[in-house]
Parts: structure tokens; C-alpha cells; sequence
């Protein structure tokens, strides 16, 4: 997958993307202007500090100088769930405003890893015990995050000896689940690698994305729990 980008930039020549990443602390905000890179920054977005993705917002979104925006594109993760949801709230707002589209796409897909090398798949602690394993798929996408113990997650790596694993986590403390001798390098998304991956899709791929709705990639259901009938201020208990 090496040089593929190169490949889109004719294609994309009418195109600006706005894209935002904050699955993960280390944050970004990247503008594509159609023949060139106009904005790219990244910063810190934990929990505690997502309040700092609105001033890199709106510097991008500044550097369009009353252009039109094409298209938004979000990471949806896996990762901070709160993040993420900041991520997405952002984006359907700019997208309000500007009137354009807006797609999510996973955020594994988003890294050097899997922009550059192929097969590649990504590997990570979806903790209470259990780990995810996430292809990157022939058109550049991250596919559905797997769940699996960790001798499932070490047969299913003893599987693919010529993939190119990566992982948001810690290298060390997936070690012990993971082949020796496979290596598993540390990475993370970048918003810049989410336009990369949107204009290597093709317009129909590009259409389903903006019809389905933008949510977190969970690992888990979000709800542990059925919610109750009717509204909480007036049901009662049975």
C-alpha cells in the first residue's frame, strides 16, 4: 500500500476533507485543500483535556477561507470512549454548518502500520481478560474488532506468521498472548491517514459510510444493562 495516496491526489484535485481523530490522546485535526495539505496538528484530547480539540477545529476550518468542505471524516475508534464521542459531536456540527457529508471510518485503519504495510492487523487488551484482533482490509478500512481469550488470540496469530501486527497498547504487556518471534509494533491514528483512507475508496463504498450513522466502534456493548420503560421522572417500581 506503499505510495497510494499519490495515486488519489488527481482523483481528489476538487476535493477539501476535513478530518479528526481523538479516539486517542494524542489527538488530530487534519485538512485536506484538494492538492495539498492546508492543516495538521496534532495535540493532547484526554478525558480530562477534550476541550482542547475546538481551537485546532476551528484554526482548519479557517484555513478554507470561506471554501467549501467536501466531506468530514471522524475516527471511530476503538479507544476513548469519550474522546471518540467529542470526536463525532464535532464533526456532525461542522458538517451541519457547512452543509456537506460526513463519514466515520475506524481509527486502526488510520496508522502508518496499516497505510504501509500489507497484510496488516491490529492487536489490542479489550481488558476483563479478553483481547481484539482487527484486520485491515483489501480496500484500506478496519474491519470489525474480534474478541477472543488469549489462547485464542495466540492460535489465531500462530495462523498469520507474514502479518504485520500493531497495536495502541503497550507491546510488553501483550507479549505473553502473542507468537514469539512475530513482532508487534507500536503505533497510533493520525487524522491526515483518515483522509488517506477516504479517498482511496470508491464513491459507492463512499455513499454507505455517509448513510450509516456515526458511533463508537465498540468492543463491547455499551449497555451492560436493559434500560426501564418510561420516563424516569414519572414510572414506578414492579
Amino acid at each position: 500500500m506503499v505510495g497510494i495516496f499519490a495515486r488519489f491526489i488527481s482523483i481528489a484535485a476538487m476535493e477539501s476533507v476535513l478530518a479528526i481523530e481523538t479516539s486517542v490522546p494524542q489527538a488530530s485535526i487534519a485538512l485536506w485543500g484538494g492538492d495539498q495539505w492546508l492543516y495538521d496538528k496534532t495535540f493532547t484530547s484526554d478525558r480530562n483535556h477534550n476541550s482542547m480539540l475546538f481551537e485546532p477545529l476551528a484554526d482548519a476550518l479557517g484555513c478554507l477561507q470561506g471554501k467549501p468542505l467536501s466531506a468530514i471524516v471522524v475516527g471511530t475508534g476503538p479507544g476513548s470512549y469519550s474522546g471518540t464521542r467529542i470526536g463525532i459531536a464535532a464533526a456532525q456540527g461542522v458538517a451541519i454548518a457547512r452543509n456537506c457529508m460526513v463519514a466515520g471510518l475506524g481509527s486502526l485503519a488510520a496508522t502508518p502500520v496499516a497505510r504501509t504495510r500489507a497484510p496488516a492487523m491490529a492487536v489490542g487488551d479489550a481488558r476483563r481478560g479478553l483481547y481484539f484482533i482487527c484486520p485491515i482490509t483489501s480496500t484500506g478500512e478496519a474491519a470489525q474488532p474480534e474478541l477472543m481469550d488469549e489462547q485464542g488470540l495466540r492460535n489465531r496469530l500462530e495462523k498469520e506468521p507474514q502479518c504485520n501486527l500493531f497495536t495502541l497498547d503497550d507491546p510488553e504487556k501483550l507479549a505473553s498472548a502473542c507468537p514469539q518471534g512475530q513482532p508487534l509494533i507500536p503505533t497510533t491514528p493520525e487524522a491526515r491517514l483518515l483522509v488517506e483512507v477516504w479517498l482511496g475508496l470508491d464513491h459507492a463504498r463512499r455513499m454507505e459510510l455517509q448513510a450509516m450513522p456515526l458511533a463508537p466502534s465498540y468492543l463491547r456493548a455499551p449497555f451492560t444493562s436493559r434500560a426501564k420503560p418510561g420516563h424516569p421522572l414519572i414510572r414506578t417500581e414492579k
